[in-house]
């Protein structure tokens, strides 16, 4: 039962047929970028948070789930981490891949894999 109360302005993540997709235009691919800033807008603070943590367990492999346009996984793909990049929008790994594209000669980019999350 929902409460009338609750203006809900996403899905509850649950596809429903006939609906679109809130993200097959890439409008919510651009406006993230927008709102979380770019890797280069990141504070040092937060890298250094993230890093020091995932290297006190010991990680080596990250799977960075629900990646969106793939800013942490490029963060951590410069800091010497394997990453698998998944989401369920196509246009969100999109932006990532363009971000893969444009720096392929970089050796941290060949350690970096990704993939589309299709719901059954």
């Amino acid at each position: 039962m929902t409460d009338n109360r609750v203006y809900r302005t996403r899905t509850l993540g649950i596809p429903a047929e006939g609906l679109k997709d809130q993200y097959a235009d890439g409008t919510a691919a651009k406006l993230w970028e927008v709102y979380i800033g770019d890797k280069n807008q990141r504070t040092q603070v937060y890298r250094n948070f993230i890093v020091q943590l995932l290297r006190k367990q010991n990680c080596h492999n990250i799977l960075d789930v629900a990646c969106g346009t793939g800013v942490d996984s490029i963060m951590l793909l410069e800091e010497g981490f394997q990453v698998t990049s998944v989401d369920l929008s196509d246009k969100m790994l999109k932006y990532a891949l363009k971000t893969r594209w444009q720096r392929r000669k970089e050796t941290a980019f060949d350690n970096w894999g990704e993939k589309e999350v299709e719901l059954l």
